[in-house]
């Protein structure tokens, strides 16, 4: 599938060197990200094979995840065991039908951002470092997350040696799965869905997270721009059309402002139900996830591997929320400190400083509502909202651990 793969370029029609983690997730999980535009009929339709497939072992693995919860429904134990797996299985592949829906608006959504907002190394080294410091959360999640495949697959390893044909998950199947060749079909399965699920998982953080710090680069751009435009003005002896050159500064200021303020817009109406599907089971996902390492860490090091990645995840979704929100609040801000006063006083026409004053408002009133990344508008994605999600998961696990 790698022949199909998109490859995002650079202005100048350079590949992009995408991080570890994103190469990853463009290699491995062909059925999310997308595909190149001129391919060839024969490559399309082998690309919508394996999403159909795709589709079909998902839900394939629901329904084996949910008959395991039905014959254990008075075992909390055991109940427990099988839980994350089935509310991640349903949360997959609701994501799934809108990520595949998308993946054309995905593909434009990542030229534009390669094109004209992605702060390249050779360019500005100090804001790409600060950025990859930024990014470390999502790394470390993506390390997690393959860990977790990782234990998965020993535990797999463990079974094979003490003879034991048992699946990678908790599932019941409604016909004889220990059969040869059956049970090699069905384990591979297993693991092929892992893989596309944990892509997706750490693949859409790092993926949004890139997006939104680089965004929040330009936005602080913006600031820098304009200051270092004024101060050169009032350096000047310019009395004269010193407000009119101010205002020509500040309409390129703006343009990229509005250029940002789009490509934000954008942004949030691709992932805003991702988010919203994806923080909506979270206190339940990291409740059993809790409860489970509790009960047993020994025997249960798979789940503690999973609980740390999700807990890490969801302070970095909240993190990036956090940091773009508080960046766009202060755009009025910077538009009102900018310093124009100190033009209007220098300048000596008096229609340019009433043109200047006017846009000064309508700059302002442009940056009034800040941009928030948010779950279809039911709630804001900020560290404050991540917080009560884990005190929420951390009540369920109380109220769990005394039943049982």
């Amino acid at each position: 599938v790698s022949p199909m793969r998109f490859q995002p370029r650079l202005r100048n029609g350079e590949l992009v060197k995408q991080t570890w983690s994103l190469n990853i997730y463009s290699r491995a999980n062909p059925v999310l990200w997308p595909r190149e535009d001129n391919i060839t009929d024969r490559d399309r339709y082998i690309n919508q094979f394996i999403i159909v497939f795709a589709i079909l072992m998902n839900c394939f693995q629901a329904e084996v995840d949910a008959h395991y919860l039905l014959n254990n429904l008075k075992d909390i134990d055991d109940f427990s065991a099988g839980l994350p797996t089935a509310l991640l299985q349903t949360e997959v592949i609701i994501r799934y039908m809108d990520a595949i829906t998308h993946r054309v608006d995905l593909k434009n959504l990542l030229k534009r951002f390669y094109n004209s907002i992605y702060v390249p190394q050779e360019l500005d080294q100090r804001n790409f470092s600060r950025i990859s410091r930024q990014l470390i959360g999502p790394r470390l999640i993506t390390i997690f997350y393959v860990a977790t495949m990782l234990n998965y697959f020993q535990e797999f390893v463990m079974n094979v040696i003490a003879g034991r044909r048992e699946m990678v998950y908790k599932q019941v199947y409604f016909f004889d799965n220990t059969k040869m060749p059956m049970y090699i079909i069905l384990i591979a399965i297993n693991f092929w869905v892992g893989l596309l699920i944990i892509t997706m998982l750490f693949g859409d953080l790092n993926m949004l997270g890139e997006l939104l710090m680089h965004l929040n680069a330009c936005y602080l751009k913006l600031d820098n721009d304009l200051r270092s435009a004024t101060a050169r003005l009032l350096e000047s002896d310019e009395t004269t059309n010193i407000a009119a050159d101010y205002q020509r500064e500040l309409i390129k200021v703006l343009k990229r402002n509005k250029d940002l303020n789009d490509f934000a817009a954008h942004l949030q109406n691709l992932f805003s139900f991702r988010l919203f599907i994806s923080f909506a089971a979270s206190a339940l996902i990291l409740c059993v996830l809790l409860f489970i390492s509790y009960k047993n860490p020994a025997e249960n090091m798979v789940f503690i591997f999973w609980f740390i990645s999700k807990f890490i995840e969801q302070f970095s979704f909240g993190y990036f929320g956090s940091v773009i929100f508080e960046t766009t609040n202060q755009l009025d801000r910077m538009y009102y400190c900018g310093e124009w006063e100190q033009i209007v006083h220098r300048s000596e026409n008096v229609r340019e400083n009433i043109k200047l004053m006017k846009l000064i408002v309508l700059s302002i009133e442009l940056n009034s509502t800040p941009f928030s990344l948010n779950g279809l508008k039911y709630f804001r994605v900020t560290l404050t909202s991540v917080v009560k999600i884990i005190q929420g998961a951390f009540s369920y696990f109380t109220f769990l651990t005394s039943m049982s």
